[in-house]
């Protein structure tokens, strides 16, 4: 009796061919969410390769169906031998390789017609600033990732990583290969000669030594996060502080940082006129914390950043830490005269209303904008907002109440969420289904807290105590509560801040008392106008996918 091999299956109506297979069995912890590049008919296709794969073979034709199904069945089994193997590593050659085919492509598409200067300035400038803020692998990592399974790569983190960092290099070069021929510059490209050639052949994966970048300070990051419980801003903090080490020091293999470099930087941000709370809390703690899993996980001998700070006493208060009487008033009235520039409803609702409900709630920015009409409740008669994770996120992972000021009632806070409906009322919502606890990237919710700050700081310009104008008004909260005795457990809670006694976890805090303690605030003395942005509800939107951060730039500059 012989066994039937695969072979390629018609569509039950249009009649056109596929290939469709399953993992073989031994291959439990294939991914499901990776992506294997196939051959049909001259033309590779990125599909996702889970515990099935299925792509069209675009042809009705029996026989040239076989023959693309034997083409496209050689490489995906090629591609799960590749995880028989297990991920390898990647040589600073080979990694320089990859970033080079990006690095040629980008240059040859833009050949004969490069565009205009002022496209490819934006993308150099937009690319730095990614850099600087140590969001490398949001901007680049899809096309990196893209790029590994065309060229059949199945490699570890670090090395990942690595390839991440040099396509950035390889991107910045090729946007100024571009600049120069939209100048008219055609001169020879000596940046491509930089780049060896990619050799895909597997043994050359196999046989590779570890790299002296395997202790490079990103990668050690990302393996941080990777294998540890940890919110994804903080390791976008992490990573802020990190590109700001690495521009001081010169150094980005942590076996290469020396104590010198640390305080040296140390010393920098001094001279930059940071805290010692900033330094030590939140920068050096960075630096600190990926060393110390660098001694942990990968034999560092020692963390040279361990004892490091910045000694000195605060400097004594030159201003609150909130928005004086006066800037509060200023901004809540100008929220009646809303914005000239075109935005969408969501943000011209934010606009209004966000800032009415820190002045009255004192919560953080991101939990305000993420609201939605779904989190707005009621305990019989006495309305309260439910700050939930599943919104989005919140600081302690944990959901919590705070009322509403009788105040927010009159300004009609409630009658705007009810029109709004269940979704979120401050940004275009996300398609139906989507889980927002794990958003990548910046959340839309994020982006309105910034629409709002920006029309503070740079359409009003009221400056921003702490340099933070929505943080500003849960200082100035915090002050008035303590003005006119607000219980603290009840305005702790409502805050969303950690109980510092176990007994304050006891029992629940009724939306009564909420109401009892919120209504203490007095009200701000703003003449309000009949005036309020618009109620409609946005349509829905999907989360545009770009390959490249070149097309970013492009569509940001027309």
């Amino acid at each position: 009796m012989s066994l039937r091999m695969p072979g390629p299956q018609p569509h039950p109506k249009t009649g056109v061919y596929y290939l469709r297979q399953r993992a073989p069995s031994d291959l439990k912890d294939i991914p499901s969410d990776g992506r294997v590049a196939i051959p049909v008919g001259g033309v590779v296709r990125t599909v996702k390769a889970g515990k099935t794969v299925k792509v069209s073979l675009d042809t009705k034709d029996p026989a040239e169906a076989k023959r693309r199904h034997r083409e496209a069945d050689a490489a995906l089994h090629e591609y799960w031998q590749r995880f028989r193997e297990g991920p390898q590593p990647l040589s600073n050659k080979q990694v320089q390789a990859l970033a080079g085919i990006l690095y040629a492509r980008l240059v040859d598409m833009m050949d004969s017609e490069p565009g205009e200067e002022g496209i490819w300035k934006q993308v150099l400038q937009l690319n730095k600033g990614k850099q600087e803020t140590g969001e490398l692998d949001r901007w680049f990592g899809p096309t990196v990732d893209e790029l590994f399974a065309e060229q059949g790569v199945n490699t570890d983190p670090l090395s990942r990583t690595r390839v991440v960092h040099a396509t950035f290099t390889a991107i910045q070069l090729a946007a100024e290969a571009n600049l120069r021929k939209a100048q008219g510059d055609y001169s020879p490209d000596d940046a491509r000669k930089r780049f060896p050639d990619w050799d895909s052949e597997p043994k050359q994966i196999e046989q590779a030594p570890r790299a002296a970048g395997d202790l490079d300070l990103f990668a050690l990051l990302d393996h941080k996060f990777a294998t540890q419980s940890r919110k994804p801003k903080t390791k976008d903090d992490y990573a802020r502080d990190l590109a700001k080490f690495v521009a001081s020091s010169g150094q980005r293999d942590a076996r290469d940082v020396t104590k010198d470099h640390v305080r040296k930087w140390r010393d920098e941000l001094i001279a930059e006129g940071l805290s010692p709370s900033k330094i030590n809390g939140k920068c050096l703690a960075a630096l600190s914390a990926v060393l110390t899993h660098a001694v942990k996980e990968f034999s560092l001998s020692t963390n040279v950043a361990r004892g490091i700070r910045d000694g000195r006493k605060g400097t004594a208060p030159t201003r609150s830490k909130g928005y004086t009487a006066e800037e509060a008033k200023a901004i809540l009235t100008a929220t009646f005269n809303g914005t000239s520039k075109a935005i969408s409803a969501p943000h011209r609702r934010a606009l209004f209303w966000v800032p009415w409900i820190c002045a009255y709630t004192g919560l953080r920015v991101t939990e305000i904008t993420q609201l939605r009409g779904a989190d707005v409740r009621a305990d019989g008669d006495t309305p309260y907002l439910l700050v939930a994770p599943e919104a989005g996120s919140t600081k302690s992972d944990k959901a919590w109440m705070t009322a509403v000021h009788p105040h927010l009632v009159e300004l009609g806070l409630l009658e705007m969420f009810n029109e709004v409906g269940d979704g979120p009322a401050f940004y275009v919502p996300y398609p139906d289904g989507t889980d927002l606890t794990k958003l990548t990237g910046k959340p839309r919710s994020q982006e309105a807290g910034n629409r709002v700050s920006a029309w503070i700081t740079k359409e009003l310009e009221i400056p921003a105590p702490g340099g933070k104008p929505n943080h500003a008004w849960r200082h100035l909260f915090t002050t008035l509560s303590r003005a006119h005795d607000m219980d603290k457990q009840h305005r702790d809670y409502m805050l969303g801040s950690g109980r510092e006694d176990a007994r304050e976890g006891y029992g629940d805090f009724p939306p009564s008392a909420l109401a009892r303690e919120i209504a203490k605030l007095p009200r701000f003395d703003v003449k309000a106008t009949t005036w309020r942005p618009s109620n409609e509800a946005a349509s829905a939107q999907a989360k545009r996918k770009v390959q490249t951060s070149v097309k970013r730039g492009q569509r940001k500059a027309k």
